[in-house]
């Protein structure tokens, strides 16, 4: 490679020594970030990398940074196990290990391993009595005992793989090259293969979930002994002083803060946060080594092939660019993707193993069965390491104990009912706003108290919000979240209260003395100002005025007049819907639920958009996805302004890509002659809207110039706020802030954007109200709402679940022509129709034992291609899920060749990619088929979900939206929206798969049911 002009030698931190490495490596970490992220140190002869930036660049790119280092330590220390291969070798051994854990496994078998394992260990631990050391006589056996199961290596004793563990572990981080080090783990290195040798031969015969037997049952695949043996010992490093470096730490955390620790036994559901906030703050895996293959530049240095590399999680997960307050340990800080297990291809597979030993099951079981649990008053504990860090020791003391059995507490898995006290609480509920955070946090307390009373009151006669009214018409996958809702009002503890006004109908106080909880839920819609000058004109038009008469709001019963040009100020998800439904023609609205009428009226006369926003085109806000979709549209021609489209090579930065897909940008043609002009401005920023009464122009100030716009009209798109006007928010002025959890206080409680304000998307509504739902189980378990309240009656105009049954089988009735219904939007047709008893609703409550909904003769295929093996498993959680409801069946993109698709079968393709821009590994051949030999797919539907990391930002899912075009240019059709999960969020992969493939498939039926 050429030298870029700035590249510069690697400075050399001389001054850095290890002693104070493992004191208190974090100093160091601050001053190497600061000096630019990439040194040369020679205490540890490598070059040590620190900054969070230059950690992500050497897990995007595996051919460039190889876990295959020359000479490596962990390679003398255990064998040479997967951690210290690249692709394809690693993913084949990474394959055999993945069956243990599996998320059905963890969930169906180890957890309760787990709680069996950790009951043990703490009556053990008690039994020591005040004074014990929660690391040495807690936490490290109980993850000993734990890995013993997982493994199945039941000859072995816990202090053996103590020991083993703990030489082996410091044999790998043996710098120094101490040769007493090296001679201790040598010991355990030979005692590890005779007991291996001797279980291997025992379950032969023995066969269980564990390890060793799963690795015995595949025989076609038989691993060699010599890399099962690499790969055990890896695993009895990794796997014993991990959990247990993580727990003591989690428990130290708790012990000396003491407000965060009252707010998780407020709220159980937080443990999980604990979890994840322990491993940012302190990471158990300090640093893992890389080599460089070839010379190259990292963060502006230089550096030469071969190089040996440290990759500092520890201090990556500090870096002051990504948190704020990095060295505070804080459960309530904003979620960001950490580095504790790693990313890409390396990413730890026992992590779903290791959240449920550590947050489900070790941590609730000290702090609810210890009573008083403190440090210890005169011996301190202690901490150390930096290539792995954790506890040294950590001497408690406690009052008394709480029995083990028999309690009322269960550490149950997340989203199951989770103690005895809130499977017989039956509190009424108020939910305030039936959309989507109404109705996950009405499903999440309906899932935690089963015997819990919920009403769900709307100002409109029909529920589901912004499902119904927000999400653009053409995205009916993502409004098919619904069918979801439809199943809670299955059950006669839950009502809707619909056309039932805050302030009018009844009051917040109202609410809050006839139900023992009030949540708020009912979301923010006032669209944000600009507040330039000319910002009142008319013809100023926020974005949700503007989807909401798309979308048949009764609240907006006239359409705007446009003219020929205008202005989108904002370049989010909501501008570029607003973009789409104004630049489409109907014809490419097929499967929507858009009034004709009001979709010519509003798009009539356009001939010039212009869409503008402060950010350079890098760093937009909007979704590439959504970008890929202009590009289909005909007769429309993009142009950019302030973009260089050569800043990144083709694949490497996503929203670039999707931005050069665009008809008439570089060499991509405008089909036909074009009707309308697109106007791409980036960082730019609007100055003033000229006009005398109306819209006339927009003045931006764009690269140091300032530009006139002539237009007939803008559209604000800068998001949402709280009308405070509204009964709602004039209730809330007058109480303390909500914390972070949506409490207010007892009783009263937060959900949705009324919580966050105008961020989080529908996915997101879930997790937030598995969380709130335990905010306010743990405070009817604490005595501070009791459940003695009967609710209210609904006021007479009130419709209810069956009025809305009603108006949706009115508005399916007979849609026009490529139309899925048409919507009254009118408050009077609403409510005549939730009236007219006429009207006879068959119902389909035809539901599978779990609740889905029978799929009758569909047949589905679950394609998988996969990196780390992500997909595979979510593929295996979807084939779980459907089975009952359809012929279903998985299948390896690497085993499948695409004339073999068959047009009688539905596909559900699941790719995981790291976010370097390319095709899973797994997919690679299937897709250079589709790339090379073009076959006619005519007739093949499917539909597309990518597993990516956001923390990838430039790249992200681009490897799985590349495999999913490429069947399109062949001729198959997409069914639905792209789907994607982010696993640098809180969400779990295959609770987003699920959410999706239900939506997907109801999109299908409907589909098949139109054409019958």
């Amino acid at each position: 490679m050429n030298k870029p002009i700035n590249a510069r030698p690697a400075p050399v931190a001389d001054w850095v020594d290890l002693e104070t490495l493992y004191q208190d490596p974090f100093p160091i970490y601050k001053r190497l970030r600061r000096e630019g992220g990439v040194h040369w140190v020679p205490c540890v002869n490598r070059y040590l990398i620190t900054s969070y930036d230059a950690v992500i660049t050497t897990e995007h790119d595996q051919a460039t940074y190889s876990a295959n280092e020359k000479d490596s330590l962990q390679i003398r220390a255990m064998g040479h196990s997967m951690l210290r291969r690249d692709d394809p070798e690693h993913y084949r051994e990474r394959r055999q290990w993945q069956t243990v854990f599996k998320p059905n496994a963890v969930k169906n078998v180890w957890t309760q391993t787990f709680h069996d394992k950790g009951r043990e260990q703490l009556a053990r631990f008690i039994d020591k009595g005040p004074g014990a050391d929660l690391i040495w006589d807690f936490a490290a056996p109980f993850a000993a005992e734990c890995l013993k199961s997982l493994l199945g290596l039941y000859n072995a004793s816990a202090e053996d793989l103590q020991r083993w563990s703990q030489t082996l572990i410091d044999a790998t981080g043996n710098y120094g090259d101490d040769p007493e080090v090296w001679a201790a783990g040598r010991r355990s290195f030979d005692e590890v293969d005779v007991a291996l040798d001797e279980m291997l031969a025992w379950h032969l015969h023995h066969r269980d979930h564990s390890l060793i037997s799963s690795l015995l049952s595949s025989p076609e695949e038989q691993m060699p002994l010599e890399k099962i043996r690499a790969n055990i010992k890896m695993s009895i490093g990794g796997g014993l002083n991990e959990p247990r470096d993580a727990l003591g730490v989690a428990a130290w955390a708790m012990l000396t803060h003491p407000d965060q620790r009252r707010a998780v036994e407020r709220d159980p559901s937080l443990w999980p946060t604990v979890f994840d906030e322990t491993i940012r703050w302190v990471a158990p895996i300090g640093l893992y080594s890389r080599q460089t293959t070839k010379r190259t530049v990292l963060a502006g240095v230089e550096l030469p092939e071969g190089a040996r590399l440290g990759i500092c999680i520890l201090s990556a997960n500090r870096d002051e660019s990504i948190w704020d307050r990095p060295d505070a340990f804080d459960i309530h800080r904003e979620v960001k993707p950490h580095l504790a297990f790693s990313k890409g291809t390396h990413v730890c597979l026992g992590a779903r193993a290791a959240r449920a030993e550590i947050a489900d099951v070790a941590l609730p079981l000290l702090f609810n069965h210890l009573n008083g649990l403190e440090l210890h008053p005169y011996r301190a504990p202690t901490i150390g390491g930096w290539v792995f860090r954790g506890m040294l020791s950590l001497p408690v003391t406690w009052h008394d104990v709480r029995p083990l059995e028999g309690s009322g507490v269960s550490m149950s898995v997340r989203g199951q009912v989770g103690s005895a006290a809130e499977s017989e609480a039956t509190p009424h509920v108020a939910i305030v706003g039936a959309g989507p955070a109404g109705c996950f946090t009405a499903k999440e307390i309906q899932r935690r108290m089963p015997g819990a009373h919920i009403d769900l009151f709307d100002r409109l006669p029909v529920p589901y919000g912004l499902l119904r009214y927000g999400v653009a018409g053409d995205h009916q996958g993502t409004k098919a979240v619904a069918r979801q809702f439809d199943r809670l009002f299955d059950s006669p503890k839950v009502r809707f209260i619909g056309n039932t006004t805050i302030g009018q109908h009844v009051t917040v106080d109202d609410l809050r003395a006839s139900y023992d909880a009030v949540v708020l839920a009912s979301g923010v819609h006032a669209d944000r100002r600009l507040e330039i000058p000319g910002d009142a004109l008319a013809r100023v038009y926020g974005a949700g005025c503007i989807t909401r008469r798309l979308n048949g709001h009764p609240d907006e019963t006239e359409t705007p007049r446009l003219g020929r040009r205008v202005a989108i100020i904002g370049q989010g998800n909501v501008a570029i819907d607003v973009l789409r439904l104004l630049s489409i023609r109907a014809a490419d609205l097929e499967g929507s639920d858009i009034d004709d009428a009001v979709h010519g009226a509003l798009t009539r006369e356009i001939d010039t958009l212009h869409i503008i926003g402060r950010s350079n085109a890098q760093q937009a806000r909007f979704d590439p996805v959504m970008i890929r979709e202009l590009s289909r549209f005909s007769g429309i021609e993009h142009r950019l302004h302030g973009v260089d489209l050569d800043s990144a090579p083709e694949g490497k930065d996503a929203r670039l890509d999707t931005l050069r897909t665009l008809p008439g940008v570089g060499r991509v043609e405008v089909e036909g002659a074009p009707r309308m002009t697109v106007e791409w401005w980036f960082e730019a920023v609007p100055e003033r809207i000229d006009g005398q009464t109306r819209v006339e122009g927009v003045v931006l100030y764009h690269h140091e110039e300032t530009v006139a716009l002539a237009v007939d009209a803008v559209i604000t798109a800068i998001g949402f706020v709280p009308d405070p006007a509204d009964a709602i928010s004039s209730a809330l002025s007058e109480l303390p802030a909500a914390s972070e959890t949506g409490r207010v206080e007892a009783g009263l409680y937060l959900a949705g954007w009324r919580r966050h304000g105008a961020r989080g998307t529908i996915p997101d509504q879930r997790t937030d109200a598995r969380a709130l739902a335990g905010v306010i189980s743990a405070d009817i378990a604490a005595g501070e709402v009791r459940c003695q309240r009967d609710g209210l009656v609904p006021h007479s105009g009130a419709t209810d679940i069956d009025g809305w049954r009603r108006i949706d089988h009115l508005e399916r009735m007979q849609p026009p022509l490529g139309r899925v219904r048409t919507k009254l939007a009118t408050l009077e047709a609403l409510l005549a129709a939730a009236r007219d008893e006429s009207l006879v609703v068959e119902y389909d409550a035809q539901r599978t034992t779990d609740g889905g909904d029978r799929l009758g003769d569909l047949t589905i295929s679950i394609l998988f291609g996969t990196e780390s093996g992500n997909a595979e498993l979510v593929a295996e959680e979807l084939e779980h899920s459907l089975d009952g409801r359809c012929a279903v069946s998985v299948a390896d993109l690497a085993d499948t060749d695409p004339p073999s698709l068959d047009p009688e079968r539905f596909y559900l393709i699941v790719c995981s990619t790291y976010g370097d821009g390319e095709v899973p590994s797994g997919a690679r051949g299937f897709y250079q088929a589709l790339r090379d030999d073009a076959p006619d797919l005519g007739g093949i539907r499917f539909a597309s979900l990518g597993l990516g990391d956001s923390s990838y930002a430039r790249t992200y899912s681009r490897g799985s939206e590349r495999l999913t075009e490429a069947l399109i240019a062949c001729g198959a059709t997409q069914i639905g929206e792209y789907g994607r999960h982010d696993a640098s969020g809180a969400l779990a992969a295959s609770d987003v798969a699920l959410d999706w493939a239900e939506g997907v498939l109801a999109l299908v039926a409907s589909e098949e049911k139109r054409s019958a």
